[in-house]
């Protein structure tokens, strides 16, 4: 009986030999990659957060900071133009990722300085656009280089993502399952789990290598859930659903409107500028 079992085994492993052989060299292959993805976005995106960390105290220290706000805006304007990135923006790199067209290796500097430069005016710029604009590109010219397919390009740009995501923000799981959702809503591509995870690790170890600490949040108090509490939530959660929507229209048609009542880009910055230093002494 037991030489039975083990010819069988035996029987088993010949005939699925060239199937795990393939297998095994997919995962060090993409082992490979998405270390190296996670390596070079984990040092981007570390020098990135300690960059923004650093205007961010500047610009607390220093409050005449905000009054070059405008000027602020006409520098981007113009670093924009000059990398040939003018209108580039997160949906431009989602859409690359979706249909294999390539990304301008440009748009890694431009959004790194200009994001910088707002926070050091004080302007209004958030880091997650960033980090899927700055991890997509990278990623994509990493598949570009190694000459990947469509597909496997595809991969390799939400590991990109993630890695960025997961040394800003210190959290390699949601950056890894955000990467994987954020291509496309209501679909989650799989077949990214295990890249993306060991990218958003590698790039994580990078980041508390070097000293960027990660954000954290402090919860006090947490009610037990009750029925009430639980309608509450949904209720909530509602409410900042319709919100978010309205917000997005609004800065859509904001961006329409300022682009026909102001067609030139050095004073649409100029005026934007001018604009947030008015609210921000009003308020």
């Amino acid at each position: 009986m037991r030489g039975r079992n083990m010819w069988k085994i035996k029987e088993w492993f010949l005939h699925y030999k060239e199937a795990i052989r393939v297998s095994l060299l997919a995962l060090f292959r993409w082992t490979l990659l998405a270390v190296c993805t996670g390596v070079l976005c984990g040092g981007i995106g570390t020098l990135f957060h300690l960059a923004v960390e650093w205007v961010t105290e500047q610009r607390t220290e220093h409050v005449w900071l905000l009054w070059l706000l405008p000027a602020a805006g006409i520098a981007i304007t113009a670093l924009y133009k000059a990398t040939g990135c003018v209108g580039k923006g997160t949906n431009d790199v989602l859409r690359a990722v979706q249909d294999g067209s390539s990304v301008t290796p440009w748009l890694v500097p431009a959004i790194f300085l200009g994001t910088v430069l707002t926070h050091l005016c004080g302007g209004s710029a958030g880091r997650e656009g960033a980090a899927l604009q700055l991890g997509g590109t990278i990623g994509s010219q990493i598949g570009g280089l190694f000459r990947l397919d469509e597909k496997d390009q595809h991969i390799l740009s939400m590991c990109g993502m993630s890695a960025v995501f997961a040394a800003l923000f210190g959290t390699p799981l949601t950056a890894t399952f955000f990467a994987m959702e954020v291509i496309s809503i209501g679909v989650i591509y799989y077949a990214g789990l295990v890249p993306c995870i060991i990218s958003s690790l590698t790039a994580y170890g990078v980041s508390v290598f070097f000293g960027a600490e990660p954000v954290r949040f402090s919860l006090t108090h947490v009610p037990s859930p009750t029925i009430g509490s639980i309608f509450q939530v949904i209720g909530l959660s509602a409410l900042c659903a319709l919100l978010s929507i309205v917000f997005c229209l609004a800065m859509h048609k904001t961006h329409h409107y300022l682009q026909k009542w102001i067609p030139n880009g050095y004073l649409r910055a100029f005026c934007g500028g001018a604009a947030i230093i008015l609210l921000t002494l009003l308020l």
